[in-house]
């Protein structure tokens, strides 16, 4: 199984890239794994899963979260085995905004249980970048209140891959359209 996970701050162009990447690879795309608990798979808006999601983002409990996106982990590798996944989001996501100190057992043991992603692509954009994508994708977008913490998500991110030993890139997409940031991973892969 070969796993590329996609990483990044919403707005930066995961979904698209998974999307385009996954036809020109082959591979399944796998986001939010846990829908495939809790809604149909023709729904498109998965009310049940993001009903619990919610509660696991409002949670004061830092290890509770970072339980409920590894179990979606834990799902995707079941309800995916023998198949090579590209997702959108992965472990780092999971670690940048569910990981304090005192619950790095939990990455240890998902690390131990799933191993690392034959490649992690972390997409980067500025933060003026990625609050003007936010903005034309709705005025609204309840991502824009963590528009200030751009830079620090991305040292964390790659902090993780680094501490963790995994195989990782960064793509800075301000100025490149996806089929450009697809070659660049395409190219990547290639001498994995």
């Amino acid at each position: 199984m070969n796993h590329i996970s996609i990483e990044g701050m919403d707005g930066v162009g995961k979904s698209t890239v998974c999307q385009l990447l996954a036809e020109k690879t082959g591979y399944t795309f796998v986001t939010k794994p846990l829908h495939y608990l809790t809604d149909s798979d023709d729904s498109k808006d998965w009310p049940n899963y993001f009903r619990a999601r919610d509660i696991a983002n409002n949670s004061e409990n830092r290890d509770f979260s970072a339980w409920f996106y590894g179990l979606g982990l834990i799902y995707s590798y079941e309800r995916f085995k023998n198949q090579n996944i590209i997702t959108d989001r992965h472990i780092v996501s999971n670690y940048c905004w569910s990981g304090v100190p005192s619950n790095m057992d939990i990455f240890d043991l998902l690390i131990k249980k799933l191993g690392a992603p034959t490649l992690t692509v972390i997409l980067y954009a500025n933060e003026d970048t990625v609050r003007s994508r936010l903005l034309k994708r709705d005025l609204t977008d309840s991502d824009l209140k963590r528009v200030d913490k751009t830079e620090k998500v991305y040292e964390r991110m790659i902090s993780f891959c680094e501490l963790k030993h995994f195989p990782y890139i960064v793509i800075d997409t301000s100025k490149l359209n996806p089929e450009q940031i697809v070659d660049i991973i395409l190219k990547k892969m290639e001498v994995l």
